[in-house]
């Protein structure tokens, strides 16, 4: 390891340990001598050979003769490419791994991952070899299969049986217990247990020997033994603990005679009671601060109380009430499409994958199937996308939601709906927390900032995410306040990033004042991101004017004016450009060819247009992760007097 490599793992350990509460610390002290002591076991399959049995399948019924003709050809293409060995995930091709083993592949460095090493002395947070692990962990999720198998049942091809089948072996054979990259990780591991778990109960019983049967139980005692023996807990308590909690509660439903399936059912079903009201504030806002990751929490849920239902042992009432009213926050955000802003984090977490396209609008189909599963029509989205989630879940649609106002005052967004020149409008604004638990993981340093969605498109748009682990000042950027659409003093963040999933700073946002009168519509919040650094609280007032036109004033109350630059940026998303008018600081929003917004910024402030711009990371987008591409975003920059109003105006075309 390189000096400046230790130096940057030191670094984490140093930030990590400072957001650990003393029972947090006690509780790693615990695992960590759980760890060293489980490095003695002999790596194989043996010790967890549970004999004979029937082949675990997926407790829930899944029919693929309600598929259509397009999602079955869909999912063709799904298997041509992958039995072809040409993987895309996270915006990447998989190059031939050659004699490397699939399992342990990087597609990005051509790399190998430790195989034959324990499970927690690889490095793979800090690695400069490797590449990022979200790569190689994706593809071991093994949710490729799904599709596969569910063609498989509809078609009756028996390569495509196979093909799963050997698949499942295949990783098998190559993973022995808690060794290698693939073992570290609980999330991954559950999502996997569940992938494996929906292929089976799709190809059945005649795609499998009795020896691959029993290897299959083992793998999943080996799995739940492994998800039991290290929950994410404290600062990590997030979606990765559902993920695993649910993983438990399957695997101990589809797997009962395994023998502390019945104490890991329990355990799952008390977490998951218990979690309902941490994950999901009260209004029904995702704690992670980010749709697609609420999203990825719901759909966890969803599954263990699909689970449960098919079980005769359902989820408690009041969690199926939490779900339905985290759906139901969800459609306030979304437009006619059934498209939702990508604020905070988004890397494409999944627990049903069916194809690429079936997921271009994932949070619309999670809460299609949260209206199913909880029985609430009313909160069914617009749109969505055919996918095998609806044969899981259940489908359901309604009409696009009315105009209105909404504030979400534990989560922290106000939302404005209505139409506008006969063009749908979704107008947000975030005056919320930075992120969930102490680290904020999947947050980003967006106070204050909105989101403008005119007739389908994302006027005013998030950066989105690009990459995790090995994204260096990229994900820095990304996360940073700059790229989203507010107010940023210096070039810097109103909260401080401290690592990839840490924060140095956390802006509070406070004094929230909102008028939901549709016609008569403000809404006024602040933070103090800037007021230990440059003595100032930013405050902003969304208001509107008229049926078309609102306005954002921005104001730095404080003893002194900032003597670094102060900029207001406006970010646009796919397939919108930014002009200049001929009026000086006044420039057009662009879909299509056709005007949709006219935007003017302060007085005599100067106005840049940026895109792609690699120093200062300015005009940059992520579509989905592991992808950057240049996007126009309109900078306004100048001095602000204390108290003085600098005021945008916007005006819908």
């Amino acid at each position: 390891m390189t000096a400046g490599r230790l130096s940057s793992r030191l670094a984490w350990y140093a930030r990590r340990l400072s957001a650990m509460s003393t029972a947090e610390v006690a509780h790693r002290v615990g695992e960590l001598a759980r760890k060293r002591s489980a490095r003695l076991v002999q790596p194989g399959w043996a010790r967890f050979d549970v004999g004979d049995g029937p082949l675990p399948v997926f407790p829930v019924a899944i029919d693929p003769a309600l598929a259509d003709a397009d999602l079955l050809a869909r999912w063709d293409r799904v298997a041509e490419l992958a039995m072809a060995r040409r993987h895309h995930f996270l915006g990447r091709e998989w190059p031939p791994a050659g004699e490397a083993s699939l399992w342990h592949f990087d597609p990005c460095s051509r790399r190998e991952w430790p195989r034959d090493r324990y499970c927690f002395d690889i490095n793979y947070r800090h690695s400069d070899v490797y590449g990022d692990v979200k790569y190689v962990w994706e593809i071991n999720r093994l949710q490729y299969l799904q599709p596969i198998a569910a063609l498989a049942a509809r078609t009756g091809r028996a390569e495509l049986g196979a093909f799963v089948s050997d698949e499942i072996a295949g990783w098998i054979a190559d993973n022995p217990p808690f060794h290698g990259i693939n073992w570290p990780s609980g999330i991954e591991l559950a999502l996997r247990a569940i992938s494996v778990l929906v292929a089976t109960r799709l190809v059945g019983d005649d795609a499998f020997s009795p020896a691959a049967r029993r290897s299959i139980r083992a793998f999943l005692a080996a799995t739940g033994t492994w998800l039991r023996r290290y929950p994410s807990r404290f600062s990590s308590a997030n979606n990765h603990l559902i993920a695993e909690a649910v993983g438990l509660y399957v695997i101990a439903t589809a797997c009962p005679d395994l023998p502390a399936a019945k104490s890991w059912r329990a355990y799952a079903r008390r977490v998951l009671a218990e979690e309902a009201d941490r994950q999901f504030h009260a209004d029904g806002i995702g704690a992670e601060q980010s749709p697609t990751y609420t999203a990825f929490t719901l759909e966890l849920y969803l599954t263990a109380a699909r689970v449960g239902q098919a079980a005769g042992d359902p989820l408690p009432q009041a969690v199926l009430q939490k779900l339905a009213a985290v759906g139901e926050a969800l459609t306030w955000f979304m437009d006619e499409n059934g498209a939702v802003p990508r604020i905070g984090d988004d890397d494409e977490g999944r627990v049903i994958v069916s194809d690429p396209d079936a997921d271009r609008h994932y949070v619309a189909s999670v809460v299609s199937a949260a209206a199913a599963v909880c029985d609430r029509p009313d909160i069914a989205p617009p749109a969505a996308p055919p996918h095998l989630r609806d044969l899981v879940f259940g489908r359901r649609l309604a009409p696009v939601k009315g105009v209105g106002v909404r504030t979400f005052p534990e989560g922290g967004y106000t939302v404005l709906r209505d139409r506008v020149h006969g063009r749908q409008l979704v107008l947000a604004m975030d005056h919320g927390p930075l992120g969930f638990l102490s680290i904020a993981a999947h947050g980003h340093a967006d106070t204050l900032a909105v989101w403008l969605d005119y007739g389908g498109k994302a006027l005013l748009a998030d950066a989105g995410t690009y990459l995790y682990h090995a994204g260096g000042a990229w994900r820095d950027a990304f996360r940073g306040t700059p790229l989203h659409n507010t107010l940023s003093i210096g070039g810097e963040s109103s909260s401080l990033v401290s690592g990839a999933f840490n924060w140095k700073t956390k802006a509070q946002a406070r004094g929230l004042v909102v008028d939901e009168r549709l016609d008569a519509f403000s809404c006024a919040a602040a933070h103090d991101g800037y007021r230990a650094r440059f003595g100032v609280a930013h405050a902003r007032l969304l208001r509107r004017l008229s049926a078309d036109t609102f306005h954002i004033e921005d104001r730095l109350d404080g003893a002194a004016a900032p003597t670094e630059t102060v900029a207001i940026s406006f970010l646009s998303g796919e397939g919108v450009d930014i002009r200049a008018t001929d009026r000086p600081g006044t420039f057009d929003f662009v879909a299509d060819g056709l005007p949709l917004m006219r935007l003017a910024g302060p007085q005599g402030w100067a106005a840049t247009l940026e895109s792609g711009r690699e120093a200062g990371r300015l005009g940059w987008r992520s579509p989905c992760f592991g992808v950057k591409v240049p996007s126009a975003q309109l900078v306004f920059r100048g001095s602000a007097p204390p108290g003085g109003t600098m005021r945008t105006e916007m005006r819908l075309l």
